[in-house]
């Protein structure tokens, strides 16, 4: 390998990647455990090639990634939609799965021009004045959205400069992560598991906290703004009032397709605009839960399809020439892995694990 220095948290990113303890590595390496643990903590600073090589085999990454000057970026609590029954371990691996996913992203978007109109903003609710839904109501101006539903909000997120990185969570206890990092634009993961109705609820109320959470608040707080501006950006008040009316789950039902949000989402919103009393919530919840509905409603909604991500890869190929083997080198990346992700599937899996 060239002169360039071992990157010990590229070590540790891959690990958690593949999910693998130290002791599971060591295992699959045949390096021992005492010695990776040595090489992650940056006692050993230079291991020898048949170490590195031994790893990089285990964890199905080139050697060149360990070598590379990354840094891991950790993401703010507030900025994931995620439930609290996702364990630390899964949770290390979805976010190394991401800063992975942020790497390629980088080396792609360095090569590939677009220009954007309207880019996504930021801005303080306070110092404007907003409510969260009055915002909603702003940015559906902004970026001169007809009245009634969005029709694909992924094509509004990412007309306004968002990259959006459908991937396979490998649970269905997170459903989405947002950030911004110097030099690139704003990016959205979202989790290919989730139903159609709740991808389009997680992209708004992610795109909620981009527009408005830059710093940390009170997590409840900003959970509440987001959602609310995520329901106002979907459910315009005065536009989804007369699908609310004397409300049933079969009415809601046949709302849900034209809205393209879920059931559940036209129930709390009703009940927020006051469209319904709190005996009426309640019984809706009731027979929401009594269907079955929890675990899956009638009316499935599509899953929308991000495009600028595949946009990059088929520049490099089309227009600069790339092919797969080089595409897979330039990101540092397992060539069948690579084909997986981002040739051979319309979703886009990061990384897989074991």
């Amino acid at each position: 390998m060239p002169e360039a220095e071992f990157n010990a948290d590229m070590l540790r990113l891959a690990r958690s990647a593949r999910e693998f303890t130290q002791a599971d590595l060591a295992s699959a390496s045949g390096v021992t455990q005492a010695l990776i643990s040595k090489i992650e903590n940056k006692l050993t600073l230079s291991p020898g090639d048949d170490v590195v090589q031994a790893l990089a085999s285990a964890l199905r990454f080139p050697v060149p990634f360990f070598y590379q000057a990354e840094k891991t970026h950790g993401f703010p609590h507030f900025h994931h939609r995620k439930r609290a029954k996702l364990g630390a371990k899964p949770l290390a691996r979805i976010h190394a799965a991401i800063n992975i996913g942020r790497q390629h992203v980088a080396k792609l978007y360095g090569s590939y021009e677009r220009q954007v109109l309207r880019p996504i903003p930021m801005f303080d609710l306070d110092e404007r004045g907003l409510t969260p839904a009055a915002a909603a109501l702003q940015m559906r101006e902004y970026w001169m959205l007809p009245r009634g539903p969005i029709e694909n909000l992924t094509e509004v997120v990412e007309a306004a400069g968002g990259i959006v990185v459908q991937s396979d969570f490998g649970t269905s206890h997170m459903d989405g992560l947002s950030f911004r990092v110097e030099g690139l634009p704003p990016l959205f993961f979202l989790n290919s598991r989730v139903p159609g109705d709740r991808y389009r609820f997680t992209l708004a109320h992610e795109l909620g906290h981009m527009l408005f959470h830059h710093l940390p608040e009170d997590d409840g707080l900003m959970e509440r703004q987001a959602d609310e501006f995520a329901a106002a950006f979907l459910m315009p008040a005065q536009e989804i009032r007369p699908y609310l009316g004397r409300p049933s789950l079969s009415q809601l039902g046949r709302a849900k397709p034209y809205w393209k949000v879920s059931i559940k989402s036209l129930i709390r919103r009703g009940h927020d605009l006051k469209m319904m009393s709190d005996h009426q919530y309640k019984m809706l919840n009731i027979a929401y839960n009594k269907e079955g509905y929890a675990s899956g409603e009638p009316h499935p909604l599509a899953v929308e399809k991000p495009g600028t991500l595949s946009a990059m890869v088929k520049h490099h190929i089309e227009a600069l020439g790339y092919s797969s083997a080089e595409l897979a080198e330039l990101l540092l990346m397992d060539e069948a892995e690579f084909n997986s992700a981002y040739i051979g599937r319309p979703k886009l899996a990061v990384v897989s694990s074991r």
